[in-house]
């Protein structure tokens, strides 16, 4: 059965403001899958996270910028063991056309393509931008927040502009990689490690080292590896297992790569882990 979107809508106060602010630290904080009444607008604050759009899958790392038009369908996943944390302003149409028109764009540049627009923010660009969002929570509620947000989302929307969009580039994964992704998520699979992985992608390991390097900048080994430790944290937490046992439970056969790999993730040794965990319980 396909799952209904949920259809959500901004408060009267908040259109009286402009819009409405969210600031949201995981993706457990975020909708299901939904769709809007308003524009909106989203940053990337901190990490990285599954985007889920219009049936298509996209990686959100820090930095992205997107719009999000009433059309859109979309929700958040957990992206391996990343977690992220976004910045959100929901908006009314009426603003957007405003804005959209002092922009002098063509007419449908924002809304015809079938996803929306996004955009990759760096070095002063980012933190400014995270800056003028964050602040308008801090303005009073009514109109002085709305004139705020007013003068600044023509602004917003000429990043747009003047930025290369990267929605449909290499931020959109296709649905093989996608399915792949949720495959491996499976316990007996990621301990199998690479032979299952190139089994279920039936593809030779170049070919998969390049995609993977192309849509999540991981090697397919160390997207394995990061599975692992994650299995490997909760086992060392959880239970009274030796080391040399988790090692192997999370399909390493060598107890010294089992170290190296643990210490270049974490940062310490399996046993400072534990340490550091008990003295903050």
């Amino acid at each position: 059965m396909t799952t209904q979107p949920i259809k959500l809508f901004l408060s009267e106060p908040e259109m009286a403001s402009g819009g409405g602010f969210l600031h949201q630290f995981s993706v457990t904080e975020t909708y299901q899958l939904h769709t809007h009444t308003f524009y909106e607008l989203f940053l990337v604050s901190k990490g990285m996270a599954i985007h889920c759009i219009n049936g298509s899958t996209q990686l959100l790392s820090e930095g992205s910028f997107v719009l999000i038009r009433p059309k859109d369908v979309h929700k958040y996943d957990f992206f391996n063991q990343y977690d992220f944390e976004l910045i959100n302003i929901g908006f009314p149409i009426s603003l957007f056309q405003a804005a959209k028109a002092l922009t002098d764009c063509p007419e449908r540049y924002f809304d015809e393509p079938e996803l929306s627009p996004h955009i990759l923010l760096d070095g002063y660009n980012f933190t400014d931008i995270k800056r003028k969002l964050l602040h308008f929570e801090k303005k009073e509620a009514g109109s002085l927040r709305r004139r705020y947000f007013s003068s600044l989302l023509p602004f917003f929307l000429y990043r747009f502009l003047a930025e290369p969009d990267i929605s449909g580039k290499n931020t959109l994964m296709p649905s093989w990689l996608s399915q792949l992704l949720l495959a491996m998520d499976r316990p007996e699979h990621f301990i199998e490690g690479l032979p299952c992985l190139l089994r279920l992608a039936n593809m030779s390991q170049e070919h998969l080292n390049r995609e993977f390097r192309k849509y999540l900048n991981l090697t397919p080994t160390e997207f394995i590896n990061t599975k692992r430790m994650n299995l490997a944290i909760k086992l060392l937490l959880e239970t009274d297992m030796e080391i040399i046992t988790i090692c192997h439970e999370c399909g390493f056969n060598n107890l010294s790569h089992f170290y190296r790999v643990f210490q270049k993730q974490f940062e310490c040794s399996p046993k400072k882990f534990l340490e550091r965990y008990q003295s903050h319980t």
